[in-house]
């Protein structure tokens, strides 16, 4: 037979699991977008002259109103040229890589949305968001510096240490960003939201010494989520002493 400490154990344990449920913190959802490459071939580190399809999904766990948490995997392509700067056309360097991201985020709402738990009183609401957080990346980069139209030696020579560099694939990165989120009904919200990843590497792209090796590599991810807000009544549970 279970002791007494035992039981009361599963009994806390169910209660706790059972209002936690009850009071619909958890959301699924789904991301569509883009994603930009801001590494050594684009000037801007803010806009991309390449965005990609990118898409992913999520959790996200709602603290308060204001404050929530989320997991994300995230999957693009980043892609770049010099052929898009008359200043570059020369080099005429290029690259892409697939990358696949998997972050931890702190959310905080600018204000705070209708609570869901109460349908009668529900009404729609709007807030912007900040958030930051924390994730490993990996890419598999293709630079191609085979398309050289003016042979000047720090081009050629950068692009043979390149060639030879040792660099790892994974990446710790650094998301933050900012978006607007919508919540039209009681169990789904809608965002866009515009995030931006630090690196700290440069071999992100495959490229270092043959461009800027004194800059890491950043992207980013901009796009659309729609999240369903889970519901569940709490458990009861009888414990038979």
């Amino acid at each position: 037979m279970m002791t007494l400490k035992v039981r009361l154990f599963i009994l806390l344990f169910w209660a706790n699991w059972g209002i936690t449920w009850s009071q619909g913190r958890l959301e699924l959802g789904g991301f569509v977008g883009v994603a930009g490459y801001l590494g050594d071939l684009n000037k801007s580190d803010w806009l991309s002259k390449e965005p990609r399809p990118a898409y992913g999904a999520f959790v996200r766990y709602n603290l308060t109103p204001r404050l929530s948490g989320s997991l994300s995997l995230l999957h693009g392509r980043l892609s770049g040229r010099d052929s898009h700067y008359a200043d570059r056309a020369s080099r005429n360097f290029s690259t892409t890589t697939p990358i696949n991201e998997l972050t931890a985020q702190v959310e905080f709402n600018l204000w705070p949305l209708t609570d869901p738990r109460n349908p009668r009183n529900f009404s729609p609401a709007f807030t912007p968001y900040l958030f930051v957080g924390a994730g490993v990346a990996t890419t598999k980069p293709a630079p191609d510096f085979e398309n050289v139209i003016v042979a000047k030696p720090e081009y050629t020579d950068g692009a043979e240490a390149d060639g030879v560099a040792k660099y790892s694939n994974t990446h710790v990165i650094l998301p933050f960003g900012l978006g607007l989120k919508y919540r039209f009904r009681p169990e789904w919200t809608l965002t866009v939201e515009a995030g931006f990843r630090l690196t700290f590497s440069d071999y992100l792209d495959g490229i270092s010494a043959a461009a800027n090796p004194a800059k890491n590599d950043r992207y980013k991810f901009s796009g659309v989520t729609l999240a369903y807000r889970f519901k569940k009544s709490a458990t009861k549970c009888i414990v038979d002493y």
